[in-house]
């Protein structure tokens, strides 16, 4: 048999351990008691150990104890003999002994339990698919009214789109005013190089003078 030498419980190996550094080792030693198959050593070959002498007031004292010992070990032997005893006497279990006709009556009236338990269990199972399948049409209809909602808010997104753009077809470019915004165009310039104040004051760059002339 093995066991960790003294070197695993040292608190500074322990410590090298924690530290990562490899002075960390395991001793492996064997128990100093002999082997049984070994002979006696030859020193103790005509050693006669001595008998220790006991008193008669010890003596007297283990009696005594190892008699209250044994007699409350036969008392309980005995409260469990009396036990199993009353047990088997009062319990008619192992002693019935039934008929054919009493067997199959009893057979019967354990399928009778059976298919009553089976009746309660399937009027159960029925009241709760029943309320199932009464929630999953409740969630149907309501993802479809959801739906319907949906598109008709999409519907009148894509209405409100057209007539925006309706709208805005009005001042396009065609074919036949292209002359006219030419014209206009030509006659009213835009100047797109202006810039703002902190005051949110317009400030053209052509037409603006300069502060400093």
């Amino acid at each position: 048999m093995l066991r960790a030498g003294c070197q695993l419980f040292n608190p500074s190996t322990v410590a090298a351990a924690k530290t990562g550094s490899n002075n960390f080792a395991l001793e492996f030693v064997r128990w100093r008691r002999k082997p049984r198959w070994l002979p006696v050593a030859k020193s103790k070959v005509f050693r006669v150990p001595e008998r220790k002498k006991q008193s008669e007031e010890e003596r007297t004292e283990l009696m005594r104890l190892h008699n209250n010992y044994k007699t409350q070990l036969r008392s309980v032997r005995q409260y469990l003999r009396e036990e199993v005893v009353r047990q088997q006497e009062t319990s008619t279990a192992d002693h019935i002994v039934f008929t054919p006709e009493q067997e199959e009556a009893e057979f019967q009236r354990c399928l009778e339990v059976n298919a009553a338990w089976n009746a309660q269990i399937a009027k159960e199972r029925e009241v709760r698919l029943a309320k199932e399948r009464e929630e999953k049409v409740a969630y149907i209809q309501e993802r479809i009214e959801a739906g319907k909602l949906r598109a008709e808010e999409q519907r009148e997104r894509a209405d409100q789109r057209i007539r925006h753009e309706i709208e805005q077809s009005k001042t396009f470019i065609t074919r036949d005013n292209l002359d006219a915004a030419i014209e206009t165009a030509l006659a009213n310039p835009v100047d797109h190089n202006y810039a703002l104040d902190l005051e949110g004051n317009m400030l053209r760059g052509r037409t603006t003078q300069s502060l400093t002339s």
